[in-house]
């Protein structure tokens, strides 16, 4: 790193026509410092980069030779441990990643990530619009688009077909899975929607498709909720327990039952089959079952287990993952939310 950074500096140095003095000069170091940055035998004291950025016109992160590869990575990494991006931030990671979209080698990868920072942009609104739409509500109750504004930020559930439906979209995973016909998951997607609408004729012959590709355990789960959604809850607990007979021994299998368990309302056999597949998980450990459990906790008034639930998130995020920002951070929030409940 030492070396590409000397490079870059160099680089951007003799860009300008600036000499090795003159750039010591600004920064109010030696010459002899630029030199053995540029040699790759030391580095700047790392309160020199702001001053390096702008003397050069360029981010901190651009006085760094790293890769495309790498620099995708961090932008992806941070789109989770972030919570809120500044609009300096959102628009250096926009333009780079719109440029990238230009080399073929990096056309698709760049432009995945451009949308995913865009989601990532509509989410921090969304975050933002939670609370303010809220307030409008309870200080002008009554307000249709008060609700409209709370529906559209968190997603609630609206009942016009005509805004609900999901057939462009089932449209367009109707030709993905036509076109890869091998890729399992996108039948997994394509069921999720149809069953959504209650287009079971359909369901059922993609699952019928899917099975044939690869049996597993997801077709006695997606038969179960076809039945479901055509108002045969006897024949879907019928699937669902064949599923868990047959695959006994697979983690999501036990979180899958819990979770239809947690959609029918049925909290308490929800809980049991999560706890069930806690143990179960191997490391690195997802953490969707604590997470499900302090959901639940919450419904019932039990906000003691929705906190121990939450702790083992931390937990699990501190010892299978080590990882920082956002996703530590949210369980935090969540914790101190509970103990006010407490209060």
């Amino acid at each position: 790193m030492n070396f590409d950074f000397g490079n870059r500096i160099k680089s951007l140095r003799l860009s300008r026509s600036m000499t090795q003095e003159q750039l010591a000069q600004k920064l109010g170091v030696s010459a002899q410092a630029v030199s053995k940055w540029e040699s790759g035998t030391n580095m700047p004291d790392i309160l020199l980069l702001p001053d390096l950025s702008v003397i050069f016109g360029v981010t901190i992160d651009d006085l760094f030779a790293m890769t495309d590869a790498n620099r995708m990575e961090r932008i992806e990494n941070m789109l989770y441990d972030v919570r809120f991006l500044s609009q300096d931030e959102f628009l250096q990671h926009e333009k780079y990643l719109k440029d990238l979209q230009g080399k073929p080698e990096h056309s698709a990868e760049a432009g995945l990530l451009l949308a995913m920072l865009y989601n990532k942009r509509a989410n921090e609104y969304h975050e933002l619009a939670k609370p303010l739409a809220r307030i409008a509500l309870q200080q002008i109750p009554g307000r249709k688009d008060a609700h409209n504004a709370i529906f559209d930020a968190e997603h609630g559930p609206y009942q016009d077909w005509n805004f609900t439906n999901h057939g462009d979209l089932i449209a367009f995973y109707k030709a993905v899975t036509a076109e890869h016909p091998e890729d399992i998951r996108n039948y997994f997607w394509l069921l999720d929607l149809l069953i959504a609408d209650h287009r079971t004729a359909e369901a059922r012959d993609y699952a019928e498709q899917m099975k044939a590709l690869e049996h597993s355990y997801h077709y006695e789960m997606y038969m179960g909720q076809i039945c479901q959604a055509e108002g045969k809850l006897s024949e879907a607990l019928g699937w669902w327990t064949e599923m868990l007979e047959r695959y006994s021994h697979k983690w999501q299998v036990w979180f899958e039952y819990g979770s239809t368990m947690a959609k029918l309302g049925r909290y308490e056999e929800a809980l049991r089959y999560f706890k069930k597949c806690q143990p179960m998980r191997p490391k690195p450990r997802f953490t969707d079952c604590e997470d499900a459990i302090s959901q639940i906790c919450v419904i019932l008034g039990d906000i003691d287990g929705a906190l121990e639930a939450q702790r083992q998130m931390l937990q699990i995020m501190k010892e299978d993952w080590a990882t920082e920002g956002e996703s530590v951070d949210s369980i935090l929030r969540e914790i101190r939310r509970l103990e006010a409940l407490k209060k």
